[in-house]
C-alpha cells in the first residue's frame, strides 16, 4: 500500500451523534473541501489513519480514494486541520483540502535555522521571529522545510525574507521583515560587563 494513500467513504448523516457513531465504529468523521467544491462528509478508517500518520510530515499531498455512488475517485488533498480530545493521539475530526496540482497554493513553511552564529561566541542570543512563514507554490513544489544558514551572523545581524530564495516558490512574507536575529547578551549580562568596565576604570585613576 502506498505510504501517501488514504481511502475515504461519504459519510451519511450529519450531527454530533452521527459522528459518534462513526468513531464507534472504528472511523474518523472528516469534511473534504477546496476551491470550487462543495464540502463533502467523509469517513476515513482510523486504522487506515494511524498507518498514514507515521509517513507523512506537514504539507504532504496526499492521494485519496474517495468511494461513492458511482465508483472510486482519486483526489489529490492536504490535511488542513487536526481536532483533537483530551487525550493526545485521540483524534476526533479531520479536515482535508483538495488541490490541483496545476493551480499555485498558499502554505505555512516551518523556519529551521542551521550552524552556529558567530554571535554566539560572543555570548550573542540568537532570536527567531518568525517560526513560520506563508508561501505560493504549486503542490509539487511545497518545500518540507526553509533552512537558514546563521553561521555569518554576528551580533546585530539579521536575515530577512527578502534573503529568502527558493526556485519555484514566491514569499508571501514583507520582504523587509527579520526572520532571525542575533541579539547582544541578556539586561544581566549586559550589566555585569558594564560593571566590570567601570571597576577597570577606577583602577586606571
Amino acid at each position: 500500500m502506498e505510504d501517501n494513500l488514504i481511502k475515504a467513504e461519504i459519510r451519511k448523516g450529519k450531527g454530533k451523534s452521527k459522528a459518534k457513531s462513526t468513531r464507534k465504529e472504528g472511523g474518523i468523521p472528516c469534511v473534504l473541501y477546496g476551491r470550487g467544491l462543495e464540502s463533502l462528509g467523509i469517513t476515513v478508517s482510523l486504522k487506515d489513519w494511524e498507518r498514514l500518520r507515521k509517513n507523512i510530515k506537514r504539507n504532504t499531498i496526499l492521494k485519496m480514494e474517495l468511494r461513492n455512488d458511482s465508483g472510486v475517485e482519486e483526489r489529490p488533498v492536504m490535511i488542513k486541520d487536526i481536532q483533537r480530545g483530551i487525550l493526545k493521539d485521540e483524534v476526533l475530526h479531520i479536515d482535508f483540502l483538495q488541490v490541483s496540482m496545476e493551480r499555485k497554493i498558499e502554505v505555512e513553511i516551518p523556519i529551521h535555522l542551521t550552524g552556529e552564529a558567530i554571535g554566539m561566541k560572543n555570548s550573542g542570543i540568537v532570536e527567531l521571529h518568525l517560526r513560520t512563514i506563508m508561501v505560493e507554490c504549486l503542490p509539487s513544489m511545497i518545500p518540507e522545510k526553509i533552512d537558514l544558514d546563521v553561521t555569518n551572523l554576528d551580533i546585530g545581524d539579521s536575515i530577512h525574507a527578502n534573503e529568502i530564495s527558493i526556485p519555484g516558490v514566491k514569499i508571501l512574507e514583507h520582504l523587509d521583515v527579520a526572520i532571525v536575529t542575533i541579539i547582544p547578551p541578556s539586561g544581566g549580562e549586559e550589566k555585569a560587563v558594564i560593571a566590570e568596565a567601570v571597576e577597570v576604570e577606577k583602577k586606571e585613576e
